[in-house]
């Protein structure tokens, strides 16, 4: 029935393609899409920090030779002759420079206009293991070697600009950089400036007068120069935590004026409104939203679908009675971005009533043969109290692969937000090994929910998960609650450094009974750094109190290899000792040391009979200190947080200003923490 069933739906959206096709061809007026400006998405900033050299060069001489492959396949390799006109990063003694067409990756771009004898290119050269070329890809030859009007042309300027901002070690002087640059480029020069700012929306967002700089791009004369200009808008309210009240007036003034002007690119106009739903609640008055958002009949579906998702998360109230009409209206077939944003809409309008509205159009179009990704994405995205009760509901229809892949993706939203043993039952019957995407996403979610029947549902899927990582999640969520299946795995994988600090987690979690003689016999008989290193912070981890004096005597010893080992499980034992190593091993030079002490302190600096203010003041100096490795500063990090330090929110404010961090976990973990915590930063 189930293989009869899937057969039918899938004839069933074979034949709908063709309404489809009607409706788009009867129902909205779509200009032909137009041929995009070349600096559309343009970023030099990468490929200029990872460039060796930098110049502007003029096109002196074009050659091509034809090379013979295998005897038969004619290929034709160009030969480019270049002559510096100006040298803006690195050194450059010769009076030409000859590349090929394959040092400049001219066969990936087969629709891109020649290089030509005259041109003035900008070159951003990365060493090869032969010399010169282009190392980073681009969309677009274009994009590449960006050609250039003049020696005037607005884009050396902002390549200055990227090049100074690549060389400042201080994240908010980078900022100010690019807003100077900014008050003064526009047009496609303006566009690398606001993608490199967009990069720094946290710090930007607290800057004095981004926002001002920002906001006169959104009248560029070209669409992408709007278009870019509304998506780094969107990304420093986003960023905003402290909810600036100035900075989103102005914003929404801004934006208001702008989506009222005529523009036929829809990627502009999308990108405007996707802005005013970062605004967020409240911005905006009813009356105001109510206007602004008036679905166009004109409007390309695109911008309906924005115009409705940002009704959406405005979260302008009252709106039901509008918006239900018109997802009634919708056929089933509508474009999905259509279909989201109405769905989406009414859902935040009317949290229950939504809800219950999305399922039932869900369960209408699985009843016509037609996919229901969207209905379960839009679920997914709803608060976890409107999620689940609809997730279940979903999950009683026989779905095809991407809709399961949706499903779990909502469910691990879910789950996240709030964990709800509900889903366990939905999410047992996504555990098929046969679509290991479906199958990865579902254990992540039943890892999530950590409950008894979770743990029963992974139970069976222990010995056939073949990634070792995973496997010892599911070992130590098992050990959890009381099923010591993993253990095996936890105890033969705990020397590998990867898997070192997961297995040990797993085995505190198991509690075996057998754990602590053999890695007491694995301490004592082993000649394996590795082994001993991981027994030693198992038993620390275990709570083997007895062998806190053998801890500390290693740990006295701070150029054994051992060392680092003794102290984290010393930290684990809270044995208050072992400060004085802690005190010790902070000043250390050794990263493994520093990292270790780090680590410990976070236990033993909050035990009641230390008297430890002095670890805690290094705790912060270490997260702020620029020179220290980063796993050093991300265990003060992490002993900061467990602390419950009142220093911690300083030293973030001190970390974030690292450009050394840039593109790091950790500092995706600061930022994580300064937005959660609200701190308020003293910029530039």
């Amino acid at each position: 029935m189930g293989v009869k069933l899937r057969l039918t739906r899938q004839c069933g959206r074979h034949v709908l393609r063709v309404s489809i096709l009607l409706f788009l061809l009867l129902t909205s007026v779509v200009s032909s899409p137009a041929h995009e400006e070349w600096f559309r998405g343009l970023d030099l900033e990468p490929a200029l920090g990872e460039a060796s050299l930098v110049m502007v060069a003029r096109v002196v001489d074009v050659s091509e030779t034809k090379i013979i492959l295998g005897g038969k396949a004619e290929t034709t390799l160009l030969q480019f002759k270049f002559a510096p006109v100006q040298v803006l990063k690195g050194v450059f003694s010769r009076e030409s420079l000859s590349l090929t067409s394959q040092d400049l990756g001219i066969q990936n771009y087969a629709d891109s206009a020649p290089i030509e004898t005259g041109q003035l290119r900008l070159l951003m050269l990365g060493r090869s293991s032969q010399g010169y070329a282009i190392l980073r890809s681009s969309p677009s030859l274009e994009q590449a070697v960006p050609q250039l009007h003049g020696t005037n042309d607005d884009l050396i300027g902002t390549v200055r600009v990227l090049l100074a901002v690549n060389a400042t070690p201080e994240r908010p002087r980078k900022v100010v950089l690019l807003l100077d640059g900014l008050r003064a480029q526009k047009g496609p020069a303006a566009i690398p400036l606001l993608a490199s700012l967009a990069r720094r929306s946290l710090l930007a967002a607290q800057t004095p007068g981004a926002m001002g700089a920002v906001l006169p791009h959104l009248s560029d004369s070209s669409p992408t120069g709007r278009e870019q200009t509304a998506i780094s808008i969107a990304s420093l309210l986003k960023a905003d935590y402290l909810s600036q009240l100035a900075l989103r007036e102005a914003a929404a003034n801004a934006l208001t004026v702008a989506v009222k002007k005529p523009d036929l690119n829809f990627h502009s106009r999308v990108a405007l409104f996707e802005a005013l739903g970062a605004l967020g609640p409240k911005v905006l008055d009813n009356k105001s939203a109510q206007a602004l958002l008036e679905l166009e009949p004109r409007a390309t579906f695109a911008e309906q679908g924005a115009r409705l998702r940002a009704l959406g998360d405005l979260e302008v109230p009252g709106q039901r009675g509008a918006v239900l009409p018109l997802l009634e209206q919708l056929p089933p077939d509508a474009p999905p971005a259509l279909q989201y944003g109405a769905e989406w809409a009414l859902a935040r309008s009317d949290p229950i009533g939504g809800s219950k509205e999305v399922t039932r159009r869900a369960k209408n179009k699985y009843d016509s043969a037609l996919p229901i990704v969207t209905e379960i994405s839009v679920l997914g995205d709803l608060p976890p109290a409107d999620a689940t009760p609809a997730l279940i509901e979903i999950s009683k229809l026989g779905l095809d692969h991407a809709e399961r892949n949706a499903f779990v993706s909502a469910c691990e939203k879910a789950a996240k937000q709030k964990a709800d043993n509900r889903l366990v039952a939905p999410l047992a019957g996504m555990l098929d090994s046969n679509e290991p995407d479906v199958r990865w996403l579902a254990v992540e979610a039943l890892l999530t929910i950590n409950t008894d029947d979770a743990a029963k549902t992974l139970q069976p899927q222990l010995p056939a998960e073949t990634d070792l990582l995973r496997k010892l999640q599911i070992a130590e969520l098992l050990g959890r609650h009381g099923m010591r299946d993993g253990y095996p795995y936890a105890i033969e994988h705990m020397s590998e450094p990867y898997l070192r600090e997961q297995a040990i987690s797993a085995l505190a979690a198991i509690r075996e009974p057998a754990a602590i003689g053999k890695l007491r016999e694995i301490l004592a008989t082993s000649n394996d750094v590795e082994w001993k290193s991981a027994a030693m912070r198992s038993l620390g981890r275990l709570g083997a109190r007895d062998l806190a004096s053998q801890f500390l005597e290693m740990a006295h010893d701070s150029e054994s290899p051992l060392a680092p080992s003794a102290i984290i499980a010393l930290g684990d034992l809270h044995e208050a000792q072992a400060i004085t190593m802690v005190r010790a091993g902070l000043k250390s030079r050794s990263t493994e040391m520093l990292t270790a002490s780090a680590r410990a302190a976070g236990s033993l600096a909050g035990l009641p009979s230390a008297k430890a203010d002095d670890v805690r003041d290094e705790l912060a100096a270490l997260l702020a200190d620029r020179g220290a490795p980063q796993e050093a500063r991300a265990a003060a990090l992490d002993s900061l947080v467990a602390l419950n330090d009142p220093r911690l929110d300083g030293a973030l404010a001190q970390a974030v200003r690292d450009a050394g961090l840039e593109e790091s976990d950790l500092l995706g973990h600061i930022e994580k923490l300064l937005f959660e915590r609200r701190v308020k930063l003293k910029l530039p």
